[in-house]
């Protein structure tokens, strides 16, 4: 069985931008390319998982989807020679636009799905593993899983702090400033 460190995708390696569409748009976060690195050096398989509900709002395609996903990959590998082993994506929305994409579904986030589909497919030992996240819904899918959970800094949670919907179904077990300083904690 595989320790595994599950990684949100926007405001955790790259930069949120709101419905992120467009390779150009991209952005890695500093030190999230040589934190994927050490991970892969610490022998952790490196998964993003991803509510995209840009697709169900008919914003973009899920192959669009993938051609970003393919070049946060290739940035990250240019960056710092560092793979992500795979990366799910949830293209659901209960109030989507799209009928075909408008279901509760158990893949979004915090619903586990994503996560207990990457621990089928690649013999996850959930114990030892992490979900790192910068939203609420990361914790909780992640301590749904039966991970360990690690919520990281950024604009979005601090609004959502300061508007008073902290967490309160599940407190993350540890809290760093960026994936970097989470990478270097878990893999000590």
């Amino acid at each position: 069985m595989r320790k595994t460190a599950f990684l949100d995708r926007d405001g955790v390696i790259n930069k949120d931008v709101n419905y992120l569409h467009r390779k150009e748009d991209i952005e890695l976060l500093e030190g999230s390319a040589e934190a994927i690195r050490i991970l892969n050096e610490n022998y952790f398989l490196t998964i993003v998982v991803s509510n995209q509900s840009a697709v169900a709002l008919g914003m973009m395609s899920e192959e669009q989807v993938e051609e970003i996903n393919g070049e946060i990959k290739k940035l990250i590998f240019e960056k710092s020679g560092g793979r992500i082993d795979r990366a799910y994506y949830c293209p659901h929305h209960p109030k989507a636009d799209l009928e075909k994409y408008r279901i509760v579904c158990e893949c979004r986030k915090p619903a586990p799905g994503m996560l207990r589909l990457a621990e089928k497919e690649h013999d996850i030992d959930m114990r030892e593993s992490y979900m790192i996240g910068d939203m609420p819904s990361d914790i909780v899918a992640g301590d749904r899983a039966g991970c360990r959970t690690i919520l990281l800094k950024s604009e979005k949670n601090e609004e959502i702090i300061q508007a008073g919907r902290e967490f309160r179904i599940v407190e993350p077990d540890y809290k760093f400033n960026n994936l970097l300083e989470a990478v270097r904690f878990i893999t000590k």
